[in-house]
């Protein structure tokens, strides 16, 4: 398939000078580059993509990931200190929230203006402004200073004014993730438009939804760089592998292509060997050293039809003599809300007296009866002390990523429980 290519972005970096205090600025400027008295901060580095006619591209990434400063090269708000940047056709750009507004000035007062600003005459303002003020639709507001706006009405306005342009090139950061659910629809019916007329859009969001349902590809950054470019599924499981691991998981991650910590990295390990990390909340005597979520198959997996059978192995390694080992699971949902928890106490599966050097793989047998949604389980091992007492010996929070979706879709929430509705006349 041809690819008529708007943006181009061919191996560009970004250095951000950083000064420790106000007077060094004076000090560099003084000493005409004999001396630095700055550190350097590389935003982004080598950073290459395209962007072809028609195309929607999701970029993903944690925050300080780069993604803000590649969008406002791209605008031309920010020079790249390397590389080369080409944009080929009319390119409105939603930067920031509010960027461009006169918070003294009205709204109407702020459409004429970032009209101006985009090249549009009074006249050709005067006959959009209608159809501004109703996409906007915040009322009599329209006409009050946008000082006084809710960051909801920002966003109202903001996108209005750039709706109007009728751009070869949409660029959003963030910025719809702060206006209501009605009007993320609007917005996104808008870009749906855009896109069908052949316009070329990339969105930032930390939404994988988001970027799952409308891009076609995404671009993952990582301290500012590209670390994968591809099919929007694709990069998003890379995005969750990296949101939801350390940094040496994921770098694993990146060299196994696995979606989740694969339970054999922990039979590489010798678990008489002194612990090379710390647990994460407990003292040590016991780690999880590997987990991983299967299907029925026994396939490694993270996306599953409510009610299917899974298998979590959570494998822990023994450094010292243990009472009563116990081991748990907590699922929840992305709001933190707790969704199913279990554990070997629970089902009388509780393993006595492991001693150094022992290792254990543990077992959940779940039927996933979730709504759809996607989940995060957190795993814990501790120490039965009495009855009454346990101490923690690691735990690893949010480690597994459990994706459920309910074909044909029979209801909302968290639990999926089996259901009929019938209507009778009486």
């Amino acid at each position: 398939m041809s690819c008529e290519r708007v943006i181009s972005v061919d191996n560009v970096s970004k250095r951000f000078e950083m000064y420790a205090q106000p007077r060094d600025r004076l000090l560099q400027f003084l000493s005409f580059g004999r001396r630095q008295y700055f550190k350097e901060f590389w935003a982004l580095r080598d950073v290459s993509l395209h962007v072809c006619k028609g195309e929607t591209v999701g970029i993903l990434g944690r925050n300080g990931s780069g993604k803000s400063t590649l969008l406002q090269i791209i605008a031309g708000t920010l020079s790249p200190t390397t590389g080369d940047v080409d944009v080929k056709g009319k390119l409105a750009a939603l930067l920031e929230l509010g960027s461009g507004f006169n918070p003294e000035f009205t709204g109407r007062e702020n459409v004429y203006l970032n009209g101006s600003v985009l090249g549009f005459s009074k006249a050709q303002m005067d006959a959009r402004f209608d159809e501004i003020a109703a996409f906007a639709d915040i009322g009599e507001h329209l006409d009050q200073p946008v000082k006084t706006y809710s960051s909801g009405m920002y966003v109202r306005l903001a996108f209005a004014v750039q709706a109007c342009v009728q751009p070869d090139i949409l660029i959003v950061d963030e910025a719809l993730s702060v206006g209501d659910e009605k009007f993320q629809r609007k917005c996104f019916d808008y870009i749906e438009g855009l896109r069908a007329a052949g316009c070329a859009i990339l969105i930032v969001t930390h939404s994988t939804s988001t970027v799952e349902k409308f891009c076609q590809r995404a671009a993952l950054l990582h301290r500012g760089e590209l670390h994968a470019l591809g099919p929007a599924k694709e990069v998003i499981d890379q995005y969750h592998a990296l949101l939801y691991s350390d940094e040496k998981t994921y770098l694993r991650y990146l060299n196994a292509s696995q979606p989740q910590q694969a339970a054999t990295d922990a039979e590489s390990a010798s678990p008489a060997e002194q612990p090379e990390q710390a647990a994460e909340d407990g003292d040590a005597r016991a780690l999880i050293r590997g987990w991983q979520a299967r299907d029925e198959r026994g396939e490694p997996c993270e996306a599953f039809q409510s009610g299917q059978k899974a298998v979590i192995t959570v494998d822990v390694d023994v450094f010292a003599p243990i009472t009563m080992l116990q081991a748990g699971l907590l699922i929840r949902t992305i709001e933190g809300v707790s969704a199913f928890g279990t554990s070997t106490m629970y089902h009388g599966t509780s393993y006595p007296s492991p001693q150094r050097g022992d290792r254990l793989r543990i077992e959940f047998d779940l039927d996933l009866t979730l709504g759809e949604g996607t989940y995060f389980a957190t795993l814990a091992i501790a120490e039965e002390v009495t009855q009454a007492h346990m101490e923690y010996l690691d735990r690893k929070t949010d480690a597994i990523i459990l994706k459920i979706s309910q074909r044909p879709l029979r209801g909302g929430g968290i639990a999926a429980l089996r259901s009929s509705v019938s209507v009778a006349k009486l």
